[in-house]
């Protein structure tokens, strides 16, 4: 079987970065050929996502009429291609192009398949291109209910599923020997929120941030994996500061990611690949939710079976209980790899 995978990502995410090689290097491992279409990737990007891949072979790197041509000869190159989910950008007639090869595709017998996908509760344009590529699609692999329900509303739709975030692959990969280190991570964005509403949503998280720190004795690291939440996370630190709490700033990376997930007693955030990365480590991770702007952290949770791991702003629970055991994502890892397996036979 020879695999096509478009990679589509957002390079300043580590999220992003993760759930792609995750989600490469269980593909490779089925695959008799991975070739990459890394058109808008950087090389820095492009390269800790095939560094375990064996003899990987570079589609294209850009969409120029060469690119084109050899998509027309495609049966030549590859048998099926994957979609992985990404930051698509706001959808405009350009994505008539890939519904046109989707056609093309389903004519000349390649698969065409988007996985771990979450569909927006949106309307317009974007709709009605999402409607388009779910039926055109070989399958469509959603990640949570919510989404498998706005999929099931559009008509003639078939080929669809519902399995964990591929976030979940990593279950099971904690680095040994990880010394508890008894500290608090604090990971937060705002850029959902408009500019007067940041400052007291800084007021809050920190509020929240203190609370646990002087309860549980604990230091705080302010820490972020996704580039524009570095402003967030300073707002958060000076607001600290001011409260007579010291901080310590991280950027995670992927070399630095389990190991400083792994070392926190405690970890709070609104981002879903920091709280979900966590938990799928062992670590010890709250999603600190606003009904209404996370509901993709609120359906990725809930599929899951997490629910009680989603807190508000404002409640102060007792998150260090010897009854908030550890969660173990490996069945739902164990799920999720034999979904995919499916969707390749």
């Amino acid at each position: 079987m020879r695999i096509l995978y478009l990679m589509k990502t957002q390079d300043s995410n580590l999220g992003d970065l993760l759930i792609n090689k995750l989600l490469i290097d269980l593909l490779a491992e089925k695959a008799d050929r991975m070739l990459f279409d890394v058109s808008g990737v950087s090389k820095q990007f492009r390269e800790a996502l095939i560094a375990d891949v064996r003899s990987p072979v570079i589609f294209a790197t850009g969409r120029g009429l060469g690119y084109y041509l050899k998509l027309l000869f495609c049966r030549a190159y590859f048998d099926v291609i994957i979609a992985p989910p990404g930051h698509a950008g706001k959808a405009s007639w350009r994505h008539v192009v890939p519904i046109a090869f989707a056609i093309y595709y389903r004519l000349l017998g390649v698969r065409y398949m988007r996985l771990g996908k979450s569909i927006p509760n949106n309307s317009g344009l974007g709709t009605r291109l999402e409607k388009l590529l779910v039926r055109l699609s070989h399958h469509t692999m959603v990640r949570d209910q919510g989404s498998l329900e706005r999929i099931r509303s559009f008509k003639n739709q078939r080929n669809i599923s519902c399995a964990p975030d591929l976030i979940v692959l990593l279950s099971g990969k904690e680095p040994p020997n990880v010394v508890k280190k008894g500290g608090l991570i604090v990971s937060f964005r705002f850029d959902y929120y408009p500019e007067e509403k940041r400052a007291g949503f800084v007021q809050q998280v920190a509020a929240l941030a203190a609370h646990y720190a002087r309860q549980h004795a604990l230091p705080v690291m302010l820490t972020w994996q996704v580039e524009r939440d570095e402003e967030c996370v300073r707002a958060i630190a000076a607001e600290l500061n001011a409260m007579g709490i010291e901080t310590a700033l991280r950027e995670i990376t992927l070399e630095n990611l389990a190991s400083t997930y792994c070392a926190a007693s405690l970890i709070l955030s609104n981002r879903l690949h920091v709280a979900l990365t966590s938990l799928s480590l062992g670590a010890n991770a709250w999603a600190v939710c606003d009904p209404a702007k996370d509901h993709k952290i609120i359906d990725a949770f809930k599929e899951l079976h997490l629910g009680d791991r989603l807190l508000s702003i404002d409640q102060r629970n007792d998150l260090m209980s010897a009854a908030n055991a550890p969660v173990d994502l490996r069945p739902a890892r164990d799920e999720l790899r034999a979904a995919i397996g499916a969707t390749l036979t």
